[in-house]
């Protein structure tokens, strides 16, 4: 492989952000966050809690940007 060539990637093996209602506890947000970038989904969930606790007003509204546009599965 040379410098500056892209990797193809079929769109079956591609990654997407999509919440996840199957595996909700709210809305999916962290749910899809913990999909996207390979993470456990209780370490995303403690994240949260701890940006709610100490960030409240843009945690939220980032939550519930993410919720209206992120597509849900």
């Amino acid at each position: 492989m040379t410098t500056g060539e892209r990797i193809f990637r079929p769109a079956e093996f591609r990654r997407r952000f999509r919440r996840r209602r199957s595996d909700a506890i709210v809305t999916g947000v962290c749910a899809a966050v913990a999909d996207y970038f390979s993470l456990d989904r209780t370490v995303v969930r403690l994240v949260a809690l701890l940006l709610l606790w100490f960030f409240t007003i843009p945690t939220l509204l980032l939550y519930l940007l993410l919720t209206c546009l992120v597509e849900s599965q």
